[in-house]
């Protein structure tokens, strides 16, 4: 048994430095024990797991799968370990985040403080608005904002995430208050640039649901981006109530249309793998609940 998890642990060091002597630096082992050692691997597997020529090397379909499975193996054998071992165990390792960049910024503080207070870990922090492949690119756990749970994927649900329509309090006396949903289709708008161009703008009140054909002026994938373009009076857009809440209440931006809003979106963790997820993970994420549930608290205070 042993002897397997030496051969799994170099055959993991060669695909993650990309070439058996950069492993064998790295880990100050022999080149040639590395070799022979992910050749029994393969031997006992019955599979090929790497493709091997005098200049280059790769990870075949089965290597690249197994890769991804045996990373995780070995992640759950460490966190049983640390369990079982007598005392309070430190949250150590490396700890791949990825969060909405704007909902992001509002987290930062939560993940600059449990950086401080577990030392040993090592945070890597990605603010990106697409929906990684959590798996090949490392990633632990991704905070995500959409109106259903990707499929496929184990997943937790955090909050519900209401997004109303704004302008700025200069374009709302410039060009007045839209009445009707329909008068909304005379104004130019702010979107989201991953919705297709000549999507339509859908509304829900606590009667009707409506879709619109709007024109617009300025497109981003970055939430930042888009608030800085509806508060600088370029036009009416979509923002999360939880990032216009303070702009609201000091009277930067105007609600536009209140009784209506843009359908409710959900704020979910998602895993890379249910079988298994770190207690660094959950303890991360439980912050996030917390910090929501803030937040959630602070937005319905300056709405009162």
């Amino acid at each position: 048994m042993q002897n397997k998890l030496t051969a799994i642990q170099s055959f993991i060091r060669v695909a993650e430095a990309g070439s058996f002597s950069a492993a064998a630096r790295q880990h100050g082992l022999k080149q040639s024990a590395m070799s022979q050692q992910v050749a029994a691997l393969e031997d006992d597997l019955g599979v090929v797991l790497l493709h091997r020529t005098t200049r280059a090397m790769a990870l075949t379909e089965e290597g690249q799968r197994y890769l991804q499975q045996v990373r995780q193996l070995l992640h759950a054998m460490d966190e049983l370990e640390q369990q079982l071992r007598p005392g309070s165990q430190p949250l150590q390792g490396k700890l791949h985040i990825q969060l909405p960049s704007g909902l992001g910024q509002r987290f930062m503080p939560q993940l600059l403080a449990f950086q401080q207070q577990h030392p040993a870990l090592q945070l890597k922090v990605a603010l990106d608005d697409r929906l990684s492949d959590l798996i090949s690119e490392g990633v632990d756990v991704a905070i995500r904002l959409s109106e259903a749970p990707p499929a496929g994927l184990a997943v937790r649900m955090l909050a519900t995430i209401e997004t109303v329509l704004v302008a700025s309090a200069d374009w709302v006396a410039q060009h007045g208050q839209p009445l009707t949903p329909a008068d909304l289709q005379r104004h130019p708008h702010i979107r989201f640039s991953g919705l297709q161009p000549d999507a339509p703008l859908r509304l829900v009140s606590e009667k009707e649901s409506v879709s619109l054909a709007v024109e617009c002026v300025f497109r981003s994938n970055n939430s930042h981006s888009l608030t800085e373009a509806i508060e600088a009076g370029l036009g009416i857009g979509g923002i999360q109530r939880l990032m216009a809440s303070e702009a609201l209440a000091a009277g930067k931006l105007v609600r536009i249309l209140p009784d209506y809003r843009l359908p409710d979106r959900y704020l979910y963790a998602i895993f890379p793998d249910a079988r298994f997820i770190p207690q660094k993970v959950r303890q991360l994420v439980g912050c996030f609940e917390q910090r929501l549930a803030a937040l959630q608290q602070q937005t319905q205070q300056r709405q009162d």
